[in-house]
């Protein structure tokens, strides 16, 4: 009598399992006995349900009936099992396969939208002033306008009776086309005036951006056109497809399929300076590093202008140059505080002068994964569940030290922190600071960085106008003596930038790893991989998109293993690893 297999994989000996020898470590086929009368049975999937399988596990969807008719009409068992692997290999580059890497993606990052901090549509990524167009009947029908400033503007005339300024110029929205601005939108002036507590206060309009009386600044990239009746919920709305609040939250999940789709090393998911993003996203990245002070941006056009980008590789579902496609493109050229540089050093201890910033890495420096999750904590939190595959749960029955000031020494939650805070301290460059409207007057920070993104060190005290978010986050759990912020209180006293240190130190360790002073979170992308956690995680949920199933570290250890090993001898690249599993025995076999 024949006894399949326990399905335990990397069990122990009393498991009848013999995991060596087999690429799928420990489920063999029976050996036949010979005698007729035994009762051997194949277990191999028939050619149709294998058929529906592949399609299943590579598109979301069953076979159509013209393609088991196919099946079907290929000859005998050796034919059709030759057509299910043409199949696979077929599906495998069709656009199809880029979706489903990118819906699988999506449900595994699972990052939140941007969310409000006063009432909807308030949404601030865009930093961006909104314009409208003048409504038809008046002098000036069809040009753009700030939406709040006074309508009397598209009559052609301000408030105090004077014309308005007007000017013709090519939008980055609209390339190789013409559009007229009106009112404030169109001044060009280097310096104007906004209201501070009141008063009005003189200000450089080319560091401010569209700020009082300041203008959109060239080709209007500090501005954005808003095309719908009411501002801002063109791009608020998370069922709009073309809504920027929508892309910056795909952002990780597009860069996952792209790496998939183009055969890159998925740890540049993590590693890479890269991302993809079309124009009306990396305009997000464009404004944060033009409040950052890097007023270069305005004159740089390679972000909007097709014949700049044409080049670009991109996603399957569109064509090269098209503003609306997922395309590559290189981060800090968007945002220069997010750095090329893979190996830079800054410790705020010691180091005299500004940050320059962090290393871009991949979805970690993504919008979409720093503004999702509010605060460094969550954000090393959700990092480590999504990307190492971590299991943060409460102990069970263990006594503590009494809590007192740290969480990751002292107290219950230490059983968390300890892992939790070396982690998070690689997030603490980037906080939002008030609240937008239509899509402007919000501002993220990155606290220490360049030359923008300092304050006097009344901040420190949460002296006025220090008292919120994130001056009040930042004093409350910025302590020093803590794994959080493993500064003294003399250097915080000499330097209260020092809190932002953002490297895991020599003396603590993550996942059994000693970090490489990298600050940002390229520091702790490093420590994920160099522990195989992120190598681990990605083949678990890679199996689970094609067996059906996650695979067990604890049980399965050694199959684990056995499928890490292949990935990462292949280049850690997805379509080769996918259709390895669907050449395997335990795919071919529907377990």
């Amino acid at each position: 009598m024949w006894t399949a297999c326990t399905g335990v994989v990397g069990g122990t000996p009393d498991d009848d399992v013999d995991p060596s020898g087999s690429p799928d470590a420990g489920c063999e086929d029976p050996v036949p006995s010979g005698d007729p009368d035994a009762g051997e049975k194949n277990d191999l999937l028939a050619p149709g349900r294998l058929l529906r399988r592949s399609s299943l596990a590579l598109r979301g969807i069953p076979p159509t009936d013209e393609e088991f008719a196919a099946l079907e009409a290929a000859g005998d068992d050796a034919a059709q099992r030759a057509f299910v692997e043409r199949f696979v290999d077929q599906t495998l580059a069709q656009p199809a396969f880029y979706r489903t890497m990118f819906e699988r993606a999506r449900d595994w990052f699972n990052v939140p939208l941007v969310a409000r901090t006063a009432d909807a549509p308030e949404y601030g990524v865009q930093q961006q002033r909104s314009l409208q167009r003048c409504p038809a009947g008046t002098a000036k029908a069809g040009a753009w306008k700030y939406f709040r400033e006074a309508s009397t503007v598209c009559d052609g005339v301000k408030a105090d009776g004077t014309p308005v300024e007007e000017r013709s110029l090519e939008p980055w929205w609209a390339p190789d086309t013409t559009v007229t601005l009106v009112g404030g939108a169109a001044n060009t002036a280097a310096m104007g005036t906004t209201n501070v507590n009141g008063s009005p206060v003189q200000v450089t309009c080319a560091l401010v951006g569209p700020e009082g009386t300041c203008g959109c600044g060239p080709n209007a990239v500090r501005c954005h056109a808003d095309f719908q009746q009411y501002a801002g919920w063109e791009d608020y709305l998370h069922y709009n497809e073309q809504g920027q609040r929508r892309f910056v939250a795909e952002e990780p999940a597009r860069l996952f399929a792209h790496l998939a789709w183009h055969d890159r090393p998925v740890t540049d998911l993590i590693l890479g300076t890269y991302s993809v993003a079309p124009t009306r996203l990396q305009a997000a990245y464009v404004m944060q590093g033009l409040a950052g002070g890097a007023t270069g941006l305005l004159d740089d056009d390679s972000w909007w202008r097709p014949s700049r980008f044409a080049g670009a590789p991109v996603d399957p579902d569109h064509a090269p140059g098209d503003p609306l496609a997922w395309r590559e493109y290189q981060v800090p050229a968007r945002n220069p505080f997010l750095l090329a540089e893979r190996d830079y050093h800054y410790d705020p201890r010691t180091d005299v002068g500004a940050s320059r910033g962090v290393p871009a890495a991949g979805m970690l420096t993504s919008l979409g994964f720093l503004t999702g999750y509010p605060r460094e904590r969550v954000r090393g939190a959700r990092a480590l569940e999504t990307l190492a595959c971590e299991v943060l749960s409460p102990p069970m029955g263990l006594k503590f030290n009494e809590y007192r000031r740290d969480p990751g020494t002292e107290g219950p939650c230490q059983h968390c922190h300890t892992r939790l805070d070396p982690a998070a301290i690689h997030f603490k460059r980037f906080a939002k600071q008030g609240s937008a409207s239509e899509g402007y007057g919000a501002k993220y920070l990155m606290p220490g960085v360049g030359t923008a993104w300092h304050w006097p060190v009344q901040w420190r005290k949460g002296e006025y106008p220090y008292g919120g978010d994130p001056f009040s986050h930042w004093n409350r759990w910025y302590m020093p003596d803590t794994k959080l912020t493993p500064v003294t209180e003399a250097q915080a006293l000499a330097n209260p930038e020092a809190v932002f240190l953002d490297f895991l130190p020599p003396e603590q360790t993550l996942l059994g790893q000693v970090g490489d002073g990298t600050v940002g979170p390229l520091g702790f992308a490093k420590i994920i991989v160099a522990a195989g956690a992120f190598d681990r995680c990605v083949v678990r949920h890679l199996h689970a998109q094609v067996m059906g199933r996650d695979i067990d570290p604890a049980r399965e250890a050694g199959y684990l293993d056995a499928q890490v090993e292949r990935f990462v001898a292949g280049g850690r690249k997805v379509r080769p690893f996918v259709k390895s599993l669907t050449q395997s025995n335990l795919f071919q076999r529907g377990r």
